[in-house]
């Protein structure tokens, strides 16, 4: 029903000329659920050349199969294969694996919104048929009819018959349905209802994302969880008790982590405004000190030594010029002050 529905608006654009038949993805879709849990069809894992195998068709088509099963959202592709690294290869050789690399691993699931359309097309059907065997009897008494009551199979709520919800649970309650991070079927209950059973992690001041650490935790150690649990109030419950102290917060660690290296982020920024600052005001006393008293006789005592140096060298120059003028005549012969030596004989 799903590719019947769906596959010309959210497959046919992804895959372009590379399109997949009904048939190659009923038949992967099969060949999975064969290595998949029977009660929630997590974990299948077989290779591409397994369901080739199974299948008949090539890798290629099995792997289209798979991305259209994706986009149809009646599977998901939980963990990535990839290739196995050196160090995992020669430790798969040492227990008997030949295998380079490591299969995707899959969840079967349906899809929740192909599901509520569904449901809603779905009349609503009377539990009584009309045409029933029991043989109806009247009463003996005078009045048959009864006073108004509560329907049966419905409750009163504790939190209204002892004095209304708890207000931190209701808080707490209302932070982590709003939290992106919590999972839908957080959103079965109002907070009220979820009030009593976190009144106690409230008071510990815990968070949403405490609860949220609280159900990842739960699903590293039991493995599963259903994606619509039965009772989720009982199943919270479960977990809370399951953890026990509501004293250790379980994301007690990363709000830690998070804010020390916050506080490193914010030394290390103020540092860097210090070391400017220091800079700044360096250069403003440099550049307020040019026109200073000390500044300006230090330029006329640069400028006197200049001025003397400039008349020594001259001195110097004049110097040599009229030693190497006196050379060069007395070497011609002629009389050091510009005459002919043999005019004077």
């Amino acid at each position: 029903m799903a590719y019947d529905l769906r596959y010309d608006t959210h497959v046919r654009p992804v895959l372009g000329g590379n399109q997949v038949s009904r048939t190659a993805v009923l038949k992967v879709a099969e060949a999975r659920a064969r290595y998949a849990e029977y009660g929630t069809g997590r974990g299948s894992r077989p290779s591409n050349e397994r369901l080739a195998a199974d299948t008949g068709y090539s890798v290629r088509t099995v792997q289209r199969a798979d991305v259209a099963l994706r986009l149809l959202g009646v599977a998901t592709e939980v963990l990535r294969g990839r290739q196995r690294t050196r160090t995992e290869r020669l430790a798969s050789w040492r227990v008997g694996d030949r295998g380079r690399g490591w299969a995707s691993v899959w969840a079967l699931h349906d899809d929740a919104e192909l599901a509520r359309q569904v449901a809603a097309q779905v009349p609503v059907l009377s539990p009584h048929p009309g045409g029933s065997s029991v043989r109806s009897s009247s009463s003996r008494r005078k009045v048959v009819t009864t006073g108004r009551r509560r329907p049966a199979g419905v409750e009163k709520p504790a939190w209204r018959s002892r004095g209304g919800p708890d207000p931190g649970g209701t808080r707490l309650a209302v932070a982590w349905r709003a939290d992106r991070d919590s999972p839908r079927w957080a959103h079965r209950y109002t907070p009220q209802a979820w009030a009593r059973l976190l009144a106690g992690p409230a008071q510990h001041r815990w968070t949403a994302r405490d609860l949220n650490a609280l159900v990842r935790d739960w699903i590293g150690v039991k493995g599963t969880l259903p994606d619509s649990p039965h009772r989720p109030i009982g199943l919270l419950g479960a977990m809370l008790a399951w953890h026990g102290d509501d004293t250790a917060r379980p994301a007690a660690l990363d709000d830690a982590r998070e804010a020390e290296e916050l506080a490193t982020a914010r030394a290390r920024v103020a540092a860097a405004r210090a070391d400017h600052a220091r800079v700044v005001a360096a250069r403003s006393a440099g550049r307020a000190a040019v026109g200073g008293p000390g500044h300006t006789a230090a330029r006329e005592v640069a400028a006197t030594i200049a001025a003397r140096a400039l008349v020594r060298r001259t001195h110097t120059v004049a110097a040599d010029t009229a030693r190497h003028d006196a050379a060069v005549r007395a070497a011609r012969g002629l009389h050091p002050d510009g005459g002919n030596t043999d005019q004077h004989r």
